[in-house]
């Protein structure tokens, strides 16, 4: 295994669940770590949620105590989660989130910080179309060209009325593909792609789910999708997201659960994910405990632009814990660091529940390459 496990958010009574974030680096020289913070109401997506921040000055060795950034009360909404974290070109800091103004409605919305994240200002939706849109953590991208880039996708659903009066969701259908596009620094969204499917089939049922970007030496944009195929699948765009190719089955094997990709400042390309589908009796749980399959969380390194990968590299082993939503962040001493779901047997419900820290030397990185994991050109 490679890396050190640096510090972990665990849940308690008070705080039922600490999950997805995204790492930023201050004008200061400090890293600023933005997360999902759950209070006492409970741990699921639609429950009461804020968006809470920890600081390091030590290239992320050690974390200062967590303080409240973005309440849900600020907004009159029921939730607010699943952070980027992006430099703007005015210098001001950018953070993307999801909002729940409803269990039914979730949009994602954009708000700047001129002051390096004490305060905040011109919020902004991204799209304002009632619905069900998904955009994970550490997701937003800026092409070469300036243009600002978020993957998203929409699950069209039935609602149901639950025993409190509330409207919930019902039946979730398979997702679909939306790309946002800003070529003014935020200011302005547009919608460049919108309802671009998978192919849906006995075995894959899904759709489109939390998918990703990472923009290609050539020009290019290497869109992955979660799904449950077995399969990350993928496409390209030619145009800076306005079309892509016919989808296809990429050879990144993985349960429901997503790939996470970064470039390092040396070009290499860094992936991220659970290499195990669920196949031959593997199971959603461990002992009771929801893991969701998803483990071992693995590394792999392509210095060709993502022509091959190096063989995997293990984060994570432990089978009685899950492992996603990982936050992928380069530090100045030759390191990066992984912020990333971990819950597993001894907290209470699912693998959502705990966050991880874990910091991984460069210099462990892999030199023995194959094309086991080829990311079909």
């Amino acid at each position: 295994m490679i890396g050190r496990q640096i510090c972990d958010f665990a849940p308690n009574a008070e705080n039922n669940r600490n999950s997805e974030g995204d790492f930023l680096r201050l004008r200061d020289g400090s890293i600023i770590f933005v997360y999902s913070r759950y209070g006492a109401a409970g741990f699921e997506d639609d429950c009461n949620c804020d968006l809470y921040a920890t600081i390091s000055t030590d290239e992320g060795e050690s974390w200062g105590e967590s303080y409240p950034l973005l309440l849900h009360t600020d907004f009159d909404a029921e939730n607010i989660m699943s952070v980027s974290l992006m430099r703007m070109e005015n210098g001001d800091i950018g953070l993307f989130f999801l909002m729940k103004m409803q269990a039914v409605y979730c949009l994602p919305y954009m708000i700047r910080s001129s002051d390096e994240g004490k305060s905040w200002h011109s919020l902004t939706p991204l799209f304002e179309k009632k619905g069900y849109y998904c955009v994970n953590n550490d997701r937003v991208i800026r092409l070469k060209s300036g243009r600002i880039l978020v993957p998203a996708c929409f699950f069209p659903a039935d609602t149901r009325i639950d025993e409190n009066g509330k409207e919930r969701l019902a039946n979730i259908y398979e997702g679909r593909l939306y790309v946002y596009a800003s070529d003014d620094d935020g200011v302005s969204w547009k919608t460049v792609t919108e309802e671009y499917k998978i192919p849906v089939s006995a075995a894959c049922k899904t759709g489109v789910q939390e998918p990703g970007f990472l923009e290609l030496n050539d020009g290019r944009v290497w869109c992955y999708i979660r799904n449950d195929s077995g399969r990350q699948y993928q496409c390209f765009s030619l145009d800076e997201g306005e079309s892509w190719s016919a989808p296809e089955l990429s050879r990144f094997t993985s349960p429901v659960s997503p790939l996470s990709t970064d470039r390092l400042s040396d070009g290499r390309i860094v992936a991220v994910w659970n290499p195990i589908p669920l196949y031959n009796g593997r199971s959603l749980f461990y002992n009771g405990y929801w893991t969701d399959g998803r483990n071992p969380l693995v590394l792999a390194v392509s210095d060709d632009d993502g022509k091959s990968f190096s063989d995997y590299m293990a984060v994570e082993t432990d089978e009685s814990r899950g492992y996603a939503y990982t936050a992928i962040f380069e530090t100045n001493d030759n390191s990066i660091l992984l912020a990333y779901c971990a819950g597993g047997e001894g907290d209470v419900h699912s693998m959502l529940e705990r966050l991880r820290i874990t910091k991984i030397s460069i210099n462990e990185f892999s030199e023995s390459y194959d094309q086991s994991i080829d990311v079909k050109r």
